[in-house]
């Protein structure tokens, strides 16, 4: 009972706090303002924290590779260096004659033996230096008590497979101390002698052993400098060879993978070894933990006086920044002549200031920007429709004349009149016509036409009677019916044949076809004149050829009033003609209005 009791009484008083942040809307602004800021500092921190930890970490694992590499690197040097070393004897020929007469020439013998201590000497990475014949002597100078090396064989084995060519490979050497066999690398290399007319025979072997202590010292100061537990491993057994911690050798290196450890590998040049570095990660991020925790509490506090701040400045803030939104969801539903009040001199009032003037600037942009697209529309349409080209008109002229001479003739009255009606069509004010108008405009162009070609002339137009009254730009089949006069059937001796159709796919869209039954257009012309059909204005008029400036002419004009997917296209086969397709639709009242008033 009593612990029911303590349940209700907490009940209540949670009630009695509830219902009276309800009462205020300050408090529950308040309320609401500190657990959206106390959900976002401790996502934000949690983020920062987890992602602060995770850079720190590629960083100092960036950090342990770069120090890997170089200290591969400074290795790989002194091993290039013993290389070099060892090439110079091979390419000696006075080396040569001492290795092939080995232990015959006393004075070569204490020559070469000097040198090989001193280089022992000056390298403190090397262990000793054995040069010796396939089958015979040898001379051995190093860090070494007995009279041989343990896998002698082997080594000799592996350069003469070689052929010449000096490799470094994992051997047997002994550990000073322990006297315990212990691993190490060799350079083994093959010595030929090049100074005969033969294929260079192999008369001994060169090998030279980097120090197992050596190595060893070097790993420890490589740990001792970063804190990272250094060994090397040969790559193939996956075993560690060489390590400070002696507990390592000869273990394979996946035994000791652990999720806190940390590792990273640089693979030393020219052999199977890899110099791997362990590191354990708790330890490596310690410090950077603790500084971002550090961190975190200190943006919390910070955060938590901002939000104070921020509640303090709410009552002067809030209401301006409201009326800013319904501005500019004013001005995104396009109202530009909204303004909205200036309560306040500070940056608040300087804010709706600048939105009031910037809704000004909009407004007059756009006003421009319209105005002065449509003047362009506008001269852009005008110099297109007044590139006619006046061949059909001093044709007509010479028609006329001829006949006028020659002839007491109606045709010249009939031929007279129907100039003054495509004239009189041509100027006038209107940028459209109808369907209808179009078509009487042909037939007119076609019976002067028909004059001068006779009998060896005829024509067929097909139209559905739905499209008659539809708007279309005035004088847009003109250029191309013109160009089967000028370019085909000028040309011709036979008989010449025209014909239009026109018929309608879908309620919006409208094809027109003019044919003739001329030779095909040359495939290279034809696909030069559907190339420039499919470039944009600015580059058809760059690249327009004055031949195609009729056909470019009604392309243009196509494009500016029905847009891009509308114009003409082109097909010419050999048998079938020639056919100019060109592809309109239905303009919409507000195109028919603007397109339909004078010039």
């Amino acid at each position: 009972m009593a612990i029911l009791s303590l349940i209700q009484s907490i009940k209540k008083r949670i009630m009695d706090v509830f219902a009276y942040i309800s009462r205020s809307l300050f408090r529950k602004m308040l309320l609401a303002l500190f657990a959206i800021i106390t959900f976002t500092v401790s996502t934000l921190g949690l983020y920062t924290y987890d992602h602060t930890s995770s850079d720190i970490k590629q960083r100092e694992i960036k950090n342990m590779e770069l120090f890997s590499s170089q200290s591969a690197s400074n290795l790989e040097t002194q091993m290039a260096n013993i290389k070099s070393t060892a090439w110079n004897y091979f390419s000696d020929p006075r080396f040569q004659n001492f290795v092939e007469t080995l232990g015959s020439d006393p004075l070569a013998y204490s020559e070469f033996s000097g040198n090989f201590s001193q280089f022992v000497t000056d390298h403190s990475a090397v262990e000793f230096i054995v040069v010796t014949q396939l089958e015979g002597n040898r001379l051995i100078k190093g860090n070494i008590n007995n009279t041989d090396v343990v896998d002698f064989d082997d080594l000799k084995d592996i350069a003469v497979a070689n052929s010449g060519k000096g490799v470094w490979i994992p051997s047997i050497a002994f550990d000073r101390r322990t006297g315990q066999e212990v691993s190490t690398l060799t350079f083994v290399q093959a010595v030929k002698n090049i100074s005969t007319l033969s294929k260079f025979p192999i008369i001994g072997v060169l090998m030279i052993q980097l120090s197992y202590e050596y190595l060893k010292e070097w790993l420890e100061g490589l740990g001792e400098t970063e804190g990272v537990n250094f060994l090397l491993v040969d790559s193939k057994t996956e075993t560690a060879q060489i390590s400070a911690d002696i507990s390592l050798l000869g273990k394979p290196l996946e035994r000791h993978k652990d999720s806190e450890l940390l590792y990273v590998s640089q693979p030393l040049a020219n052999t199977s070894w890899v110099l791997v570095g362990i590191v354990d990660v708790r330890t490596l991020l310690k410090e950077v933990n603790e500084l971002a925790r550090d961190t975190i509490y200190i943006g919390i506090a910070c955060l938590l006086g901002a939000m104070l701040i921020a509640i303090l400045l709410s009552s002067r803030i809030l209401t301006p920044l409201k009326e800013l939104k319904k501005g500019i969801l004013a001005v995104e539903k396009g109202d530009y002549d909204i303004i909205l009040p200036i309560r306040t001199k500070d940056e608040t009032g300087y804010i709706i200031h600048r939105f009031n003037h910037m809704a000004e600037e909009i407004k007059a942009l756009i006003l421009k920007v319209y105005e002065t697209d449509l003047v362009r529309k506008e001269a852009e349409i005008k110099a297109l429709q007044s590139q006619i080209n006046p061949h059909f008109l001093y044709n007509t002229l010479g028609i006329i004349d001829s006949l006028a001479t020659l002839h007491d003739d109606d045709r010249i009255s009939l031929i007279s009149r129907s100039l003054a009606k495509m004239f009189r069509y041509n100027i006038s004010a209107n940028r459209t016509s109808t369907m209808q108008l179009e078509l009487r405009q042909i037939e007119l162009y076609l019976y002067i036409q028909q004059q001068r070609y006779g009998n060896r002339f005829k024509y067929a137009i097909e139209m559905e009677e739905s499209l008659y009254g539809i708007p279309i730009p005035k004088l847009l089949m003109q250029p191309l019916v013109e160009n089967c006069f000028v370019h085909v059937f000028d040309k011709m001796s036979a008989h010449s044949e025209l014909r239009i159709r026109g018929w309608s796919s879908s309620d919006q869209e409208i094809y027109l076809s003019i044919w003739n039954n001329g030779p095909p257009i040359e495939a290279a012309r034809l696909a030069e004149l559907n190339m420039l059909l499919s470039q944009d204005l600015q580059q058809r008029r760059e690249a327009n050829p004055p031949a195609s400036i009729g056909l470019m002419n009604v392309q243009n004009r196509i494009k500016l009033l029905y847009g891009h997917s509308y114009g003409l296209t082109i097909t010419s086969e050999r048998e079938q003609g020639t056919e100019v397709v060109i592809l309109l639709r239905k303009l919409g009242e507000e195109e028919q209005s603007d397109e339909t008033a004078p010039y």
